[in-house]
């Protein structure tokens, strides 16, 4: 018992004998180059423009029409196939916990997303509603 107390008090002795000396001003940390947000909706915004940053990726904010949200991912998918079907907007399933939503569209201004979402109501789908989102716009 008598060894195993020495044996740990010179071990608390001499473990921390060394001090390293340690200057955080030298550190030289590079500036993240986060993608670039443009808002459609300014006067200024020139969304056709893009500036590469980090790489191709441009983040715009605009709507799109949710049609669905479900906590079955068969049945958020059955509406997706039956309503590329139909459509020829774009058309995506979204999870964001507990829900997969079935979500249409890239508009740019909310008048274009309200006039798709009154077509979506008369075609027989009247829960329809409009969310301001990011979105992919079609650069072509």
């Amino acid at each position: 018992m008598k060894y195993l107390i020495f044996a740990l008090a010179s071990s608390l002795c001499l473990a921390q004998s060394d001090k390293i000396k340690f200057d955080p001003s030298k550190l030289k940390n590079p500036e993240p180059r986060w993608p670039k947000i443009i808002s459609p909706l300014t006067v200024d915004s020139q969304w056709v423009k893009t500036e590469t940053v980090d790489s191709a990726q441009v983040i715009i904010e605009g709507f799109r029409v949710q049609v669905l949200a479900t906590g079955d991912r068969g049945k958020a998918e059955n509406l997706k196939n039956d309503l590329s079907l139909k459509y020829t907007h774009d058309i995506y399933v979204v999870f964001e916990a507990p829900n997969y939503k079935v979500r249409m569209g890239n508009f740019i201004d909310r008048k274009h997303a309200e006039s798709f979402r009154q077509s979506l109501v008369n075609s027989g789908y009247p829960s329809a509603w409009i969310i301001r989102t990011r979105i992919d716009p079609n650069l072509k």
